[in-house]
């Protein structure tokens, strides 16, 4: 169990407190789509996020105004019991407790599941809460009478959520009070500085005000930031909105009133919606207007390819290791029923996520898109497979196209592929991860066809090139029939 509590501005009691036991993500904000909500102007929409790692959490800044700890401030670290984060600056602090004990450590005055806010005589305190300003002699004098209740269909509203009288959109009395209809949207836009200087430097985000340093341009209510991968339908970028980052996919510009093509992004945001799993993304915000576009949880992390580029071909154990947590996320996909595959998995779309000494491999890079690609284009590719191994490319166009097709067999590229499109990526993936060459250098032609060869790696034990050779062979079955058969056979080599 985890416990947060938000404590008391002044004293050190709580204000209200919140118990989970089997979420592996906490979302604090203002949204309503949060599990832990605080409405306060420098509280962001999505602000911060606790994560389970195992059997530890994480805290996960998302917010445009910071999260602090120990006066701090935080990007991602891990949750130590009883520490205490404050969510901007000046706004609420949030203490966490772990473990079932933590509830009863609470003062007494919970008795009855009844928080301070819900008392008859609590003062109203100045917090980014209430938005009130009493004198701090106040606290002692008795409650004042209870004030006259508001028309019915109203809510009250802290002053500095309160529309001005100047709105059009609102009817508000002399209570404070804003009838339910005439409110257009609950959740304010977040107070953001506008007159930083971006002083703090930053290479996308100014590390003062946390705000995008660059905007190559918007869509929707997201800035973009970064294009983080494109194809020949679709494009991928880094975007930006209320203090929270995440990926965005689109058309390119020539595919949007391509009817195949925004079905299949549709499509692709189906299969998003039904994952809810700590190593996959999730899917936040679907769009189908004139641009269609998906958002989804940004994984953040180093790639298995840049962490080879930059630090070089890593150890059997390492290798192996990281496969054996993808194999556990292809059992989780291709559980479902008709099986959930990705279709492009390599070491681009690998993500490690670093945490407490341990590396844990996120999946990335899902896309109905590409099926709809290799749709239109599987009888070009099986085609001309052989003639571009064969070339010693001259052309960086041709070296991509064999480059790309080096983690899947040409027979998998169908609309009908079967899981076994995801085991075969894991050959050439594993290739790559041991000599940091391109598979396609690994590719031999027999009276089959061009077909991956094993026992072309250099310094591999038989019982791995046994492994890799089962799991790429021609005849399905031959190979191995599901993720865990794969996991199991390359628990026995380490």
């Amino acid at each position: 169990m985890i416990t947060l509590t938000l404590l008391h501005p002044l004293k050190p009691i709580p204000v209200q407190v919140w118990n989970f036991e089997h979420e592996s993500v906490i979302r604090i904000g203002r949204s309503t789509d949060n599990q832990v909500i605080l409405y306060s102007a420098v509280v962001s929409r999505h602000h911060v996020e606790l994560r389970r790692v195992g059997a530890n959490w994480e805290i996960v800044n998302l917010g445009t105004n910071g999260t602090y700890l120990d006066g701090k401030r935080i990007t991602q670290v891990p949750v130590v019991d009883g520490a205490i984060i404050r969510l901007a600056r000046s706004g609420p602090n949030i203490q966490i407790r772990m473990g079932n004990g933590a509830a009863q450590d609470l003062p007494s005055m919970l008795a009855g599941d009844r928080t301070i806010n819900q008392r008859d005589d609590a003062p109203q305190l100045e917090t980014e809460i209430t938005g009130q300003h009493p004198q701090p002699d106040e606290l002692a004098k008795p409650a004042k009478p209870e004030a006259q209740p508001p028309p019915k269909g109203t809510i009250p509203v802290p002053a500095h959520l309160q529309l001005t009288a100047s709105s059009d959109a609102a009817a508000i009395d002399g209570r404070g009070a804003v009838t339910i209809a005439a409110q257009p949207d609950p959740d304010p836009v977040t107070a953001i500085p506008t007159a930083c200087e971006h002083r703090g430097g930053g290479t996308l985000f100014c590390s003062d005000c946390g705000q995008p340093l660059h905007v190559l341009h918007t869509l929707g209510a997201y800035q973009l930031i970064k294009v983080l991968g494109q194809g020949n339908v679709g494009v991928t970028y880094l975007a930006w909105r209320d203090g929270q980052t995440v990926v965005l996919k689109t058309l390119s510009d020539k595919w949007l009133h391509d009817s195949e093509a925004r079905a299949a992004l549709e499509c692709e945001a189906e299969v998003l919606r039904q994952l809810h799993h700590p190593r996959l993304p999730h899917l936040l915000e679907e769009s189908t207007t004139e641009h269609p576009y998906l958002v989804m949880e940004f994984m953040p992390g180093q790639s298995l390819a840049q962490r080879v580029a930059t630090a070089g071909a890593v150890s059997v154990q390492r290798a192996i290791d990281w496969m054996l947590q993808v194999c556990d996320l292809l059992t989780y996909l291709h559980a479902f029923t008709p099986p959930i595959l990705h279709r492009s998995i390599q070491p681009a779309h690998l993500i490690c996520r670093t945490r407490l000494g341990t590396d844990k491999i996120a999946l990335v890079g899902f896309g109905a898109i590409k099926t709809l690609v290799l749709n239109r284009t599987s009888n070009f590719v099986s085609a001309n497979f052989s003639g571009l191994l064969r070339q010693a490319a001259p052309t960086k166009l041709l070296l991509q196209r064999a480059v790309h097709s080096a983690y899947t067999a040409p027979e998998h590229l169908r609309i009908d592929a079967t899981p076994a499109v995801d085991l075969y990526s894991l050959a050439p993936t594993l290739a790559y991860l041991l000599t940091g060459q391109d598979p396609v250098s690994f590719y031999r032609r027999d009276e089959q066809g061009d077909r991956f060869d094993a026992k072309s790696i250099p310094g591999l034990s038989p019982a791995l090139i046994a492994v890799l050779q089962k799991l790429t062979h021609p005849q399905s079955k031959e190979c191995y029939p599901t993720a865990a058969a794969l996991a199991a056979a390359l628990r026995q080599i380490i």
